[in-house]
């Protein structure tokens, strides 16, 4: 019976800035297997078109400088980048089939363009001195929320922990106060 299913049509209902797309998989004899609706924001409305989520980017926040001793090559490398961090992670690497695989500080200056290992080692060294970026052992490289944060809308725990030296300025006092309640509860 699933083998030929026929998956319907998606109809999508406009109701108040919302979207329902609404499935529906049919057998060959037109009988109702199963049936879904899914919720979503209006791609489009008055203020605007929404860019979905799942697009590769960065958000940057306008009030916190990048340090005085990046020039405006290495801003450009390092919006470069941002551009290729993983999704919510803000991990500098790629998917390797079911996996994600870390750069090495060799390819990072290769996709920024610098082809030799010394100068490729040195760039990446300078940003991590600068806090822009921080190397995890046996783990890989990554970029300071403060200045590039990859897609989605939320920090996580875990990238909170990785720079919450250099975040806690920006942040809040209470979402400094809950992710320390949640890093202790992780703990336990």
């Amino acid at each position: 019976m699933y083998e030929n299913a026929d998956f319907g049509r998606i109809e999508c209902m406009v109701g108040s800035g919302k979207l329902i797309k609404n499935v529906r998989m049919l057998s060959d004899y037109g009988e109702l297997i199963k049936e879904k609706n899914n919720h979503f924001t209006e791609s489009m409305n008055e203020e605007g078109y929404r860019i979905p989520s799942h697009k590769m980017g960065a958000r940057i926040f306008s009030d916190v400088l990048f340090p005085d001793e990046m020039t405006d090559s290495d801003i450009g490398k390092m919006t470069r980048l941002s551009k290729i961090m993983i999704g919510k992670t803000n991990m500098l690497g790629y998917r390797k089939g079911k996996n994600i695989e870390a750069y090495t500080a060799k390819e990072i200056g290769k996709l920024v363009g610098i082809v030799k290992d010394r100068p490729a080692r040195n760039f990446v060294n300078k940003m991590i001195r600068l806090k822009v970026m921080r190397k995890l052992d046996d783990v890989g490289y990554y970029i300071n929320p403060a200045y590039f944060m990859a897609n989605g809308q939320r920090l996580s725990l875990d990238l909170f922990l990785l720079f919450r030296d250099e975040l806690k300025p920006i942040l809040p006092d209470w979402a400094i106060l809950e992710f320390l309640r949640q890093a202790k509860e992780k703990q336990v």
